[in-house]
C-alpha cells in the first residue's frame, strides 16, 4: 500500500473512531459504508449529515434541514462543527502517522454490501485482523463482477464469491465475459443450499410439474438465470416449457412471489426471505431435486452438488425432509499476492474459526478443516503450503 493509500486509510480508521464515540455520547446513530458515515439523530430522523474522507480532504453536506423545528438548524450546525473537530485532528493525525512506518499491512477483501457475501466478507476481515499482524478491510461493492477483476489485477488482495461464479471467472465463460485468469482459491467457507420453493397449496410437488406455470427470468448469464436454467433442467424443462415474467433482482423475485406472479422462488435453506414468504402466502415448501440431476445441474452450475436437508419444525419449506442445490463460497486472492500474507490469513482463519462460526447464522456449516477441499480451481501457494503443513489439504 502506498502512502497517500495508507493516509487515506488512517484518516477513515480515525475519523469511523472518533465519530462512534461522538455518536454514542450525542444519542445520535450512525451506519458506517466504504468511506461514508451518515448520521440521524434518534428524534431527528430528518437531519442527515455526511462526511466524505478522501486524500486528507473533509468534505461535508445536509439535507431536509428545513423540515426540522424546534432547534434542529442549531442542532444540526453543532453537529458540523464537531465533525469538523474531529476531522481536522484526524487528518493531521493521518498526515503524522503516514510518514511512519506501517504498524500493520493492509489488505482489502472484496464484498457486497449486506447479505451472505457481506456478512462473509466482515467477518473474514475481523478474523484476519484479530488472529494475525494484517489489517483486513472489507472493501464494498454492488455486486462481485465489480471486484473479480480488481483481485484478477492485483489492485485488491482478496474477494468472496460462490464457486460457480468464482469458477465462470476464471474461465472467462458463462456469467462472465472476460477470463480473470489470475484468482487462486485461499479457502472454501460453508455450503450455500438453494433450491426452488413453492407454496404448498400450488399443487408442485416435483420440479416436472412447474410446466406451464410462472416462472422468473433472469438477465442472461446472471447467478438467477443459472440456477433457474439448472432447477428446470432438473424436471426436463427448459425457458420454452414455462411462462417467463422477467425479474432483475432476488428481492424483486420474493416481491413477485408475494403477488401470486410467480409460482417459484429461488430460496436459501434457513434464510430470512423464506420466513418473509412464508409470513405472506402461507405454508411454503422446497422442491426436492432429483439425485439423477446432479450430473446435469454440475453443467450449468461448476462444482454444485446435492445435499439432503432433514425436516424443521423451525425452518420455513422444510416440513419435509428434501435435497437441495449445494454450492461452497469460496475466498480467493490475486495470484501476485505474496505467499507470506496468504498463509497469515488462512492461518487467522483457522485459528479463529470459532469467531467466524459465532459471527452470524451464515457460518453455521463452516468446518475448518474442509477450507483446503479439493477443487476445481488452483489454490494460492500460500494457502496450500498451510492447509499441507496442518494435514488439511485434499
Amino acid at each position: 500500500m502506498d502512502k497517500s493509500s495508507r493516509t487515506r486509510s488512517i484518516v477513515h480508521m480515525l475519523l469511523s473512531s472518533l465519530v462512534q464515540v461522538w455518536a454514542a455520547r450525542c444519542g445520535q446513530t450512525i451506519s458506517c459504508a466504504g468511506r461514508y458515515v451518515d448520521f440521524r439523530g434518534r428524534n431527528s430522523p430528518n437531519v442527515f449529515t455526511k462526511f466524505r474522507s478522501w486524500g486528507g480532504i473533509v468534505q461535508m453536506g445536509s439535507d431536509n434541514v428545513a423540515r426540522e423545528k424546534n432547534g434542529s438548524l442549531q442542532r444540526m450546525k453543532i453537529i458540523r462543527n464537531t465533525i469538523r473537530a474531529f476531522a481536522g485532528a484526524a487528518v493531521a493525525a493521518a498526515l503524522g502517522l503516514a510518514a511512519l512506518p506501517a504498524a500493520a499491512q493492509t489488505i482489502g477483501i472484496g464484498t457486497t454490501q449486506g447479505g451472505a457475501t457481506g456478512q462473509i466478507g466482515i467477518a473474514i476481515a475481523q478474523a484476519v485482523s484479530q488472529n494475525s499482524d494484517l489489517r483486513a478491510l472489507p472493501q464494498v461493492s454492488a455486486n462481485t463482477s465489480q471486484y473479480i477483476p480488481l483481485v484478477d489485477a492485483g489492485r485488491l488482495e482478496l474477494g468472496v464469491a460462490n464457486y460457480p461464479q468464482t469458477y465462470y471467472a476464471i474461465q472467462g465463460t458463462g456469467m462472465s465475459t472476460e477470463a480473470a485468469a489470475n484468482l487462486r482459491v485461499v479457502a472454501t467457507l460453508m455450503p450455500f443450499l438453494a433450491a426452488l420453493v413453492t407454496a404448498e397449496s400450488s399443487g408442485i410437488e416435483t420440479y416436472a410439474d412447474i410446466a406451464g406455470r410462472n416462472v422468473p427470468r433472469y438477465p442472461e448469464n446472471s447467478l438467477g438465470d443459472f440456477i433457474i436454467r439448472a432447477t428446470l433442467a432438473a424436471g426436463g424443462l427448459t425457458y420454452d416449457d414455462v411462462n417467463s415474467v422477467p425479474i432483475s433482482n432476488f428481492p424483486q423475485q420474493y416481491e413477485a412471489f408475494k403477488a401470486g406472479q410467480i409460482a417459484v422462488s429461488i430460496a436459501s435453506v434457513g434464510a430470512q426471505p423464506t420466513f418473509d414468504l412464508e409470513a405472506s402466502v402461507g405454508k411454503i415448501q422446497f422442491i426436492p431435486v432429483p439425485q439423477e440431476a446432479e450430473e446435469q445441474i454440475r453443467t450449468l452450475l461448476p462444482g454444485a452438488y446435492l445435499h439432503d436437508v432433514a425436516a424443521s419444525d423451525t425452518l420455513p419449506g422444510l416440513g419435509a425432509a428434501t435435497t437441495v442445490i449445494a454450492y461452497d463460497y469460496m475466498l480467493f486472492a490475486g495470484a501476485s499476492v505474496p505467499d507470506d500474507v496468504i498463509g497469515k490469513v488462512v492461518r487467522a482463519m483457522y485459528e479463529g474459526a470459532e469467531g467466524l462460526k459465532a459471527s452470524s447464522p451464515v457460518w453455521a456449516d463452516f468446518d475448518r478443516d474442509q477450507m483446503g477441499k479439493a477443487a476445481e480451481i488452483p489454490y494460492h501457494p500460500g494457502a496450500a503450503a498451510y492447509y499441507q503443513e496442518i494435514g488439511i489439504a485434499e
